[in-house]
């Protein structure tokens, strides 16, 4: 009978270490759940302008939102004001995403894939005589970049330099477009 019983309270005490053992992982689990959301507890999106492109007469505005604190999702709007025949780009909108590897939160070495529209000007040739006329087209591209992103805590201001490059899907001369920037801005 003392055997029965010690073999009883044996299985009760295995069952108890288990279900607190259980307990254990998921209150370690939901704490470090918590820790996380306490760490990605900052400003959620940014807004940049690319001072490298000032100079050359465009405008390019970028905008980002932070989806967690190793990623984010974003657009970029760029526009050629001077219409010269330096740049073949006229206008340019696109999606990106960032994966970042930095040891602070959306900060430090960063991939972006991007894709969107580009609106290129470029001369058209015919035969022997190489240019003919100016002409425009918009084609859909798809592109790489990479990048390094600082930011400042107290200020909440952020500096991304990337550079890359995209494929444009048509038919005329120009088949790819240039990824890159020093951008310039604010997390809020």
């Amino acid at each position: 009978m003392i055997r029965k019983y010690k073999l009883n309270l044996e299985l009760k005490m295995k069952r108890i270490k288990s279900i607190l053992f259980i307990a254990l992982l998921l209150g370690a689990g939901w704490r470090a759940n918590a820790q996380e959301q306490e760490i990605f507890n900052l400003a959620k999106n940014e807004l940049k302008v690319d001072v490298a492109y000032i100079l050359g007469a465009t405008l390019k505005v970028e905008y980002e939102h932070l989806l967690n604190d190793w990623s984010g999702l974003g657009a970029m709007a760029a526009y050629n004001f001077s219409g010269d025949n330096f740049s073949n780009m006229r206008f340019q909108m696109l999606g990106f995403y960032r994966l970042y590897f930095g040891k602070q939160p959306v900060s430090g070495f960063f991939l972006e894939s991007n894709m969107g529209i580009t609106t290129v000007n470029y001369y058209q040739s015919v035969h022997y005589y190489p240019f003919v006329g100016r002409k425009t087209s918009t084609a859909f591209g798809i592109g790489i970049a990479l990048g390094w992103k600082w930011h400042i805590d107290k200020s909440n201001i952020v500096l991304d330099i990337f550079g890359g490059a995209g494929r444009l899907f048509n038919e005329n001369s120009v088949r790819a477009y240039p990824r890159m920037g020093i951008c310039i801005g604010k997390r809020f």
